[in-house]
C-alpha cells in the first residue's frame, strides 16, 4: 500500500456545531507529534435540539394563534414545524421570521435558531454578522448551543473579529451549560493551544467526557491523542477502537486514520483488503488524503489490481477536494503520469 502522508487542515469554518474537527494524519517518525497535524476542529454549525415530539396537525393552528398572542415558545415550535416540514411543506422563508419573533419575545432557543438561519442563509439572505449577534444574545441568556456556535464564529472570524481566547471562553461556557459539542471544541482548544496554553492531559479529559456523550468528533480526537501518546501513554489499540467507532458514524478522518493503522498492523491485525475498503470509505466521505492514497494504490498495483482509469478518477477527486494538501504536488505528478499512460 502507498504511504499515507499527513494533510494539514487547521481550523475549518463552522457556524453552529462546535468542535474543532480537523486533526489529520501526521507522518510517523521521531520526535513529538504536532497535534495540529491531525486534530479535528469542528467545521459545521449545530442547531438546537428540536421539540421532543412532533406537533399534531391540529396543533399547528393553535401554535399560530399562540404565537400571534406573543407566546415566544409557540413561535419557536411553529418555526420548527415549518423548518422541518412537520405536517406542512418545508418553508424556511416562514420559519426564520418565526424564530426571530420568538427571540424578540425572549426565547433563547428561537434566538439560536435565528442565528443558525442567518449563518446558513435559510429563508433569509446569509449574514454572518446577524448570526453572531443572535448567538451572542442567546449565549448571554445561557443557551449552550449558541455559546458554542458563537465560539466557532470567533475561531473563524465569521461576523466577528477572530479571537481564539474569546472562542475558548465561549466553548468553556457552552461545555459548563451541557453542550457536548462545546466540550469537544474546548478540548480541541487545549490540544491545539488556541486561546489557551496547550495542555494535552486536559484536552484528553475533556475529549473523554464528550466522547462518552457520543460526540464522534471528540472520540476521533481522543483517538489521535492515544495513537500519538499525547497527554497519555501511547495506546494504538485504544486509538484503533476509537477511530472504528467514529468511522462507523461516517467521520471521514477517522476512517482514513483507521485505514492507516489497519494497513500497518498497528493496534489491530494487519489486513490490506480492509485497509483499502476503509480508504475507499474515507475518500467517498470527502477525505482528500485517502483519495490520494487509494489512487496511488490503483496506479501502482500495490495491494490491489492495477487500474489506471480508476487511479485517474481518484487522484482528480483528491485534488478537487483539497488542492492545497501537502500531498497535492505528489498527486499532480501521479495524475500526469497516469494520464500520459492512458494517452
Amino acid at each position: 500500500m502507498v504511504d499515507r502522508k499527513s494533510g494539514r487542515q487547521g481550523f475549518a469554518r463552522a457556524l453552529l456545531a462546535i468542535c474543532f474537527v480537523c486533526f489529520c494524519h501526521p507522518a510517523q517518525g521521531a520526535g513529538t507529534p504536532d497535534p495540529a497535524e491531525d486534530m479535528q476542529a469542528q467545521t459545521v454549525a449545530t442547531d438546537p435540539e428540536p421539540p421532543e415530539a412532533d406537533e399534531p396537525p391540529d396543533q399547528v393552528t393553535t401554535l399560530a394563534t399562540d404565537c400571534a398572542a406573543d407566546d415566544a415558545e409557540a413561535c419557536t415550535r411553529l418555526g420548527y414545524v415549518h423548518h422541518e416540514g412537520d405536517g406542512v411543506p418545508r418553508d424556511d422563508a416562514r420559519a426564520t421570521p418565526l424564530f426571530a419573533r420568538a427571540c424578540h419575545l425572549g426565547d433563547m432557543t428561537g434566538c439560536t435558531m435565528a442565528g443558525y438561519a442567518y449563518s446558513e442563509g435559510s429563508g433569509v439572505e446569509r449574514s454572518r454578522e446577524f448570526a453572531a449577534a443572535y448567538y451572542a444574545f442567546a449565549c448571554h441568556g445561557d443557551e449552550a448551543t449558541a455559546c458554542s456556535n458563537l465560539g466557532l464564529a470567533y475561531v473563524g472570524g465569521d461576523g466577528v473579529a477572530k479571537d481564539p481566547r474569546r472562542a475558548t471562553q465561549l466553548f468553556a461556557k457552552a461545555c459548563d451549560l451541557g453542550s457536548v459539542s462545546g466540550c469537544a471544541n474546548l478540548g480541541a482548544s487545549y490540544s491545539l493551544g488556541k486561546g489557551v496554553a496547550p495542555d494535552q492531559r486536559q484536552a484528553a479529559r475533556i475529549f473523554e467526557r464528550a466522547c462518552k456523550a457520543e460526540d464522534q468528533h471528540a472520540c476521533y480526537n481522543l483517538g489521535v491523542l492515544h495513537r500519538d501518546g499525547l497527554g497519555m501513554p501511547r495506546d494504538e489499540k485504544r486509538a484503533a477502537a476509537l477511530f472504528e467507532q467514529s468511522c462507523r458514524a461516517d467521520d471521514a478522518s477517522a476512517c482514513g486514520n483507521l485505514a492507516t493503522l489497519v494497513d500497518d498492523g498497528r493496534g489491530v491485525r494487519r489486513n490490506s483488503q480492509r485497509a483499502l475498503e476503509l480508504f475507499d470509505k474515507a475518500c467517498a466521505l470527502g477525505e482528500a488524503e485517502s483519495c490520494f492514497t487509494l489512487g496511488r494504490a490503483y496506479q501502482t498495483g500495490k495491494g490491489i489490481e492495477r487500474d489506471n482509469a480508476r487511479a485517474i478518477e481518484l487522484l482528480e477527486r483528491a485534488l478537487k477536494l483539497d488542492p492545497d494538501t501537502e500531498s497535492a504536488a505528489d498527486a499532480q505528478r501521479a495524475l500526469k503520469a497516469a494520464r500520459d499512460e492512458a494517452a
